[in-house]
């Protein structure tokens, strides 16, 4: 299952990069395949995260916003938000407590 997932990484960031070259000489189905290449970077992202490989999950989520038929502004404030949200994510598990190790306990002699 491992390798599976590690082929379809490796072959969907190519094969969305190709169809977004495709998107704008079909002008009538530009949006049929950006949300084609959205829905399959959407894919990318829920099988990274099952397999816990998080970093390529955000690289697949970018795709997934670039490519998803929003207006402009709206991916621009997306992908803020997104970005605001991971740091804060980041700085509550960084300033989490940590317990004190058994040697430090509450009894000092």
């Amino acid at each position: 299952m491992l390798k599976l997932i590690k082929i379809m990484k490796w072959l969907s960031i190519p094969a969305i990069l190709v169809a977004s070259l495709f998107a704008r000489y079909a002008a009538d189905y530009e949006l049929a395949v950006n949300l084609v290449a959205c829905l399959c970077a959407a894919a990318c992202v829920w099988r990274t995260v099952q397999s816990n490989e998080y970093s390529w999950a955000t690289g697949f989520v970018a795709i997934a916003v670039v490519f998803s038929p929003l207006v402009l502004v709206d991916k621009i404030f997306l992908l803020m938000g997104l970005a605001c949200t991971a740091s804060l994510i980041t700085s509550i598990g960084s300033f989490r407590t940590q317990p004190l190790p058994a040697e430090f306990g509450p009894e000092i002699v």
